[in-house]
């Protein structure tokens, strides 16, 4: 499908340009997409994806092809299109779709279409509606069951490309400690005086002090972790973005949610997940567990150069790392959207709690 003639805004999507996608797919062939109604999605909750629920009906029988989709597309926002210019959050999504999804063992979404125009960065994401599966929720947070499910994922995930040639035949694939990403020690210095007055008497000062610590060392924490085995990193890799009981199968696990994706560290998708996506009591009761559980699952995928020991090291490195996310993410809030204000508190004393556990300034060198 030629970039020029894919659909750049929900209302470009017509039956007949979708009946095309769908039969290209393979997917629909005798019947054609009669009608299409669409429901805007997340509203409030992000601003770097424009995405709404399509509903299709047929002119007859289509049995294999989907009642309901998802359409992804890039927002009007030119922030967001900025943003996107630097850390290349489109070209990344499609890619995985398209190149790497085949190849990943862990369920995501089924994509109907994926187009990227390098020109403009405008692009599309025709995904699999996976309602109604239970939706993972960052703030009410996971359970040890639903994060050992999110383990055996995301491990297998890592199994499959720990060390793989190819990561280097995706330019689009940046590493952990790319020019792009070593921008974020600047942003968070910008963000980091309204993260203090946002969090006020529920940041402890000895997590004030490594914050403060961390703000002109993040780019030497970035190298740190690029020397730690590459992998595909999923990068978002939390409960907001995970799903559970899919489909009529009820599939036990499935993630959503690609663009963020980054090669580098294993240990990171897990400490940003555990750090921030469980209560602290729950973390402190099954924390050792998980990690552990995490690298049974590379050994399963066949990894036999990386011993538990290094996982727990690169962990804690990851978990202090993994600070300057909600850092940088509180800077951008929008504070009249009450449930984000909050999820990124919690999110917030989550991570502080991670951090203060393991000495995370220790390990800034």
């Amino acid at each position: 499908m030629a970039v020029s003639t894919f659909p750049r805004t929900v209302q470009d999507i017509t039956p007949d340009w979708l009946t095309g996608a769908l039969r290209q797919k393979g997917v629909l062939s005798g019947a054609a997409v009669s009608s299409i109604t669409a429901e805007p999605m997340g509203v409030g909750l992000g601003f770097m994806s424009a995405m709404q629920r399509l509903s299709l009906t047929y002119d007859g029988p289509a049995p294999d092809a989907p009642t309901r989709l998802i359409a992804k597309l890039a927002p009007l926002d030119p922030g967001a299109r900025q943003i996107d210019l630097v850390f290349q959050f489109y070209e990344k999504e499609t890619g995985f779709y398209r190149l790497l999804q085949d190849e990943t063992p862990i369920r995501t979404p089924r994509a109907y279409c994926a187009e990227f125009d390098p020109q403009s960065h405008d692009f599309i994401l025709l995904m699999e509606d996976l309602s109604p599966a239970r939706l993972g929720d960052h703030l009410a947070g996971m359970s040890p069951t639903d994060a050992g499910l999110a383990i055996d994922a995301v491990a297998a995930l890592h199994g499959r490309w720990w060390r793989s040639p190819k990561l280097s035949e995706m330019p689009w694939l940046l590493e952990i400690n790319s020019p792009q990403m070593k921008g974020l020690q600047g942003v968070y210095q910008q963000c980091w005086p309204a993260v203090v007055d946002f969090l006020g008497d529920r940041m402890p000062e000895a997590m004030r002090k490594t914050g403060e610590q961390l703000a002109t060392r993040i780019e030497a924490m970035m190298d740190l972790a690029a020397d730690m085995p590459r992998t595909i990193m999923h990068g978002d890799y939390r409960a907001d973005n995970m799903f559970f009981e899919v489909g009529e199968a009820k599939e036990p696990f499935a993630i959503a949610d690609w663009q963020v994706m980054l090669e580098g560290p294993a240990a990171f998708d897990l400490a940003y997940m555990v750090s921030g996506s469980l209560k602290p009591d729950i973390r402190r009761a099954c924390q050792d567990d998980l990690v552990v559980r995490h690298h049974a699952g590379l050994v399963k995928a066949g990894v036999s150069d990386y011993s538990l020991k290094d996982l727990q090291a690169d962990y804690r490195v990851c978990a202090t790392l993994g600070w300057c996310w909600p850092v940088v993410a509180i800077g951008s809030l929008d504070m009249a959207n009450e449930r984000g204000v909050a999820t990124f508190y919690a999110w917030a004393e989550r991570v502080m709690g991670t951090v203060l556990d393991l000495d995370g300034g220790a390990v800034i060198p």
